[in-house]
């Protein structure tokens, strides 16, 4: 029998990369940038807007290793951009490398009286503005320009890891500084795309399902006109809309997705860093929730969110209030996500006396969950501890990793030491973050055509972490302390 499949996946990786992708943009207009480069350590945004800003000209470099650069972006939304089906938003591309989001440059877009607005990284690339046709843009952006230490994996001495051996020279190179009018309807095919050739990647080739998915998404690249592609999205989608909406099978498990965000407190940054990549995150996590009801999100480590309240007080008081509403869900229950071997009986119990205290006290609810997901090996004293501690469950992924004796189950009671039990679950995934294995495809993420641009990445992610995840569809949770005991969890 005749099989063209991977003929037709090349053709649709060609219609996204060559169409879909030029097409997300319908215009865009360069803003004024000016800049002033912070002397040392990073400072608060009310020191940093006293300072002098010069002018700054896209493609300039930036951004000594460990450093900070505060650019200011104004201009005027064109009073053209009234068409439907479009909005203006700020397009900014720092100089984002080809490697791990995580490990180069970083943004925070701040309006002129001080409000964050979002973050801006490699998977996105984008700030939105709230005002439309005509209105002006005014927006600072402190950019931090942290060295790709771990960048190849490669674990040789480098001298980027301190600032004192990194030298001056600088990293990055601004690349671009638009307001760009977004194309919604391509925008939403190009995540139809990405969700489906993600789909047809991970489901095996003799399932009918996987060719059902491969020709609509065959037929939707043959009902977008490559040369009217934005007049044409919609029929596209309509292609897709079946499929997108078609259960696997009568005895499929359905899966209710929770965006994760899993941020280690101290790695390969300095602590200050790890400061401003929570703020990130979890300003474009609160972006996000602004725009879509349904989106839910879980984060660890008391710590992080004690850094926000003392560093970012506004955005830690609309956190609280989407906790309230069981949307930002603290998991964990415990000061930091700990190791659990070197330390004795006594740090571990303050691990969760702190974090608990933390979370009941500041936001009103209680983890019933343990949450180590990247944690090296555990104490066999833990199952008593996690009991003493009030908690219920246990999650952890890391001895999946294991060379030898590999881990037998997913889902089991762990006895410890005492004869404690307690309810433990790895994610079948075997690591604490899950993406498709295929590129992904919107130039929305990136900005101009560049050589040696990385692959674009697609769907907004939560933000300046080591691993986020895209908002995902789940059921309303219940509200107050318990609210989190109502909803399963994924890595």
């Amino acid at each position: 029998m005749h099989d063209d499949s991977r003929l037709v996946q090349q053709r649709i990786a060609r219609f996204v990369r060559e169409r879909l992708a030029p097409a997300t943009y319908r215009e865009r207009v360069p803003l004024q940038v000016t800049a002033w480069t912070a002397p040392g350590e990073p400072v608060p945004f009310a020191d940093a807007v006293r300072q002098e800003f010069t002018p700054f000209a896209v493609g300039s470099p930036w951004g000594r290793p460990w450093g900070t650069v505060w650019f200011r972006v104004t201009g005027t939304v064109p009073a053209g951009w009234t068409g439907p089906g479009t909005r203006p938003e700020l397009a900014l591309d720092l100089g984002f490398a080809g490697v791990q989001p995580g490990f180069q440059s970083e943004g925070l877009a701040y309006t002129p009286d001080g409000v964050v607005v979002a973050a801006v990284e490699p998977r996105n690339a984008h700030v939105p503005l709230p005002g439309g046709p005509g209105s002006a843009v005014d927006l600072y952006v402190e950019a931090a320009s942290n060295p790709g230490v771990a960048s190849d994996w490669a674990y040789a001495p480098t001298g980027m890891g301190d600032p004192a051996t990194a030298g001056d020279d600088p990293l990055y190179r601004l690349v671009a500084a638009d307001i760009a009018l977004l194309d919604v309807p391509v925008w939403e095919l190009t995540q139809d795309f990405w969700t489906l050739s993600g789909l047809v990647d991970e489901l095996p080739a003799d399932l009918p399902r996987r060719a059902d998915v491969l020709r609509a998404l065959e037929r939707a690249v043959d009902a977008v006109d490559p040369h009217d592609v934005s007049g044409t999205a919609e029929l596209g989608r309509a292609e897709l809309a079946g499929v997108l909406a078609s259960p696997a099978w009568p005895s499929a498990h359905r899966v209710h997705a929770v965006g994760h965000a899993h941020i280690d407190s101290a790695w390969l940054w300095p602590v200050r860093e790890t400061v401003r990549k929570v703020a990130r995150t979890f300003a474009n996590v609160l972006d996000l929730m602004d725009t879509d009801d349904e989106f839910v999100f879980a984060a660890s480590s008391a710590q992080q969110y004690a850094w926000l309240q003392e560093h970012q007080p506004d955005l830690f008081e609309r956190l609280k209030q989407r906790v309230s509403e069981g949307r930002f869900v603290p998991v964990g229950g415990m000061w930091v996500e700990s190791d659990t071997n070197m330390p004795g009986s006594e740090a571990l119990a303050r691990q969760f006396v702190a974090g608990k205290r933390f979370f009941i006290e500041q936001l009103g609810v209680e983890p019933p969950e343990v949450w180590l997901p990247d944690s090296f090996g555990y104490s066999a004293a833990l199952p008593q501890l996690i009991k003493a501690a009030g908690s219920r469950w246990f999650l952890t992924q890391k001895i999946s990793w294991n060379e030898t004796n590999v881990m037998p189950h997913h889902t089991f009671r762990w006895e410890g030491i005492d004869g404690t039990q307690v309810f433990t679950h790895f994610p079948p995934v075997d690591t604490y973050t899950r993406s498709s294995r295929r590129p992904s495809c919107t130039a929305r993420n990136a900005s101009t055509p560049r050589r040696g641009a990385p692959t674009p990445r697609s769907c907004r992610s939560a933000g300046a972490t080591a691993a986020a995840g895209p908002p995902g569809r789940c059921w309303p949770p219940r509200r107050g302390r318990s609210h989190s005991r109502a909803r399963p969890r994924c890595g």
